[in-house]
């Protein structure tokens, strides 16, 4: 495999891995309002099997970040991160069923243009 391949692969794991993390924890803590405040709160975070899942996600992701920093500028690698609103979205649409406006749609179409301009062939 080539180096930029390589390179390419780290970063798209490591957004994927900070994409699964937030769907994790957002399935961890859900949205209800239950009126228990903070300590209901508190307890959902220490309590919850995707929390934990999520913080174990993110721990792999370090992991992958640091491998493609160590490949690859900064000013091309922390661009390509931004891919993780585009899966956040994507993941808040079809696993958590949220709805999404076509305004959020143009501006994900926008930033998935910005970081093939910033990041395009400059990955090694």
């Amino acid at each position: 495999m080539t180096t930029l391949f390589v390179t390419f692969l780290l970063l798209l794991g490591s957004v994927t891995c900070d994409v699964t993390g937030q769907v994790c924890f957002k399935l961890g803590i859900g949205h209800e309002t239950d009126g228990g405040g903070h300590w209901s709160l508190l307890h959902k975070v220490l309590h919850s099997p995707w929390v934990a899942l999520g913080i174990g996600v993110y721990a792999l992701e370090f992991v992958l970040w640091f491998a493609a920093l160590s490949r690859t500028q900064l000013s091309i690698a922390f661009p390509f991160t931004a891919l993780g609103y585009v899966g956040v979205v994507l993941a808040s649409r079809f696993i958590l069923n949220e709805s999404i406006s076509l305004r959020r749609w143009v501006g994900i179409g926008t930033i998935v243009v910005g970081v093939v301009m910033v990041t395009g062939q400059q990955l090694g």
